[in-house]
């Protein structure tokens, strides 16, 4: 290595603990501001965060006035009005159906509830920032290939994890819900969601699929750097199912069959991809 590429990381440990020090107030800093308008503008994005249930509770209800309007055909002689609100034709709220409203069963719910939102949202819009913070410091002590490289393969980490993060919140949390909610017949049980357990449940899976995202970057990474050549990736593709299906199974936060088969479709896509990719940009090993 030549001396100008070690010069730039030179640095004594004073001057690193206060390059640190500084990186560090200006995250904590882009983070409190993001909190503070957050909290500001927590009401709109209470109604954002709860959107995915907003989503299934509809699809839900739907489901169950078609049911009703077939029981109302099938039996003629059933007033109306024993399973709608009034007999008006035109009515179609249910007297049995499922309220979009959550529930707070103790008495700080909702107020961790709406801090465990806002912390979120802060985190997330001011991420980006942070990020550019903790770069700046690491590059400090970086080679100049080692700076390629992360330039490289560190966007394409962030948006596969947002891309993973945005497919769970509108895609994958509102159907799984959905086959979650209608196992049991509403006859026999009645659906009490509380706020926490929807908080856990939306949060853990969000953030587990945008790690999950993350495995095209890991696996063209390795065969980038020689330590995986890609016909690995073909030949070991049966075990992979298996442990994509165990993944599923331990970052899900409920023993339910839908949420990890809606992890596990991705992963398996993910890995194709991954696989495919790496084929084409991964550097040959060199003989002998």
């Amino acid at each position: 290595m030549a001396a100008d590429d070690l010069e730039h990381t030179r640095m004594s440990l004073g001057e690193h603990l206060e390059e640190l020090r500084k990186r560090m107030f200006r995250s904590v800093l882009a983070v409190a501001i993001a909190f503070g308008l957050a909290w500001w503008q927590q009401d709109p994005i209470q109604g954002w965060f709860m959107s995915p249930w907003n989503h299934a509770v509809e699809r839900i209800n739907a489901d169950l006035v078609e049911e009703a309007e077939a029981s109302l055909a099938a039996h003629p002689e059933k007033k109306r009005s024993e399973l709608f609100e009034t007999d008006d034709p035109a009515d179609t709220r249910l007297r049995e159906r499922i309220d979009p409203r959550l529930n707070a069963l103790a008495m700080g719910d909702m107020f961790f509830f709406a801090l465990n939102i806002t912390i979120y949202v802060a985190l997330f819009a001011a991420g980006p920032f942070v990020l550019w913070q903790l770069w700046q410091f690491v590059a400090a002590g970086l080679y100049r290939h080692e700076k390629r490289l992360v330039r490289i393969y560190f966007p394409f980490s962030v948006g596969l994890f947002l891309s993973g993060v945005a497919f769970c919140f509108y895609l994958v949390v509102p159907l799984g819900m959905y086959f979650l909610a209608t196992a049991i017949s509403l006859e026999r049980a009645r659906l009490t969601l509380g706020l926490q357990n929807y908080f856990t449940f939306l949060s853990t899976m969000c953030l587990a699929m945008g790690l999950v995202f993350q495995l095209p970057i890991v696996m063209i990474f390795a065969s980038r750097i020689g330590v995986v050549e890609p016909r690995t990736y073909s030949k070991y593709r049966g075990h992979f199912l298996i442990a994509a299906l165990f993944v599923a199974a331990f970052l899900t936060p409920g023993p339910d069959v839908y949420s990890q088969v809606l992890m596990t479709i991705p992963m398996l896509v993910l890995y194709e991809i991954g696989a495919l990719v790496a084929r084409f940009t991964a550097r040959p090993r060199r003989k002998g």
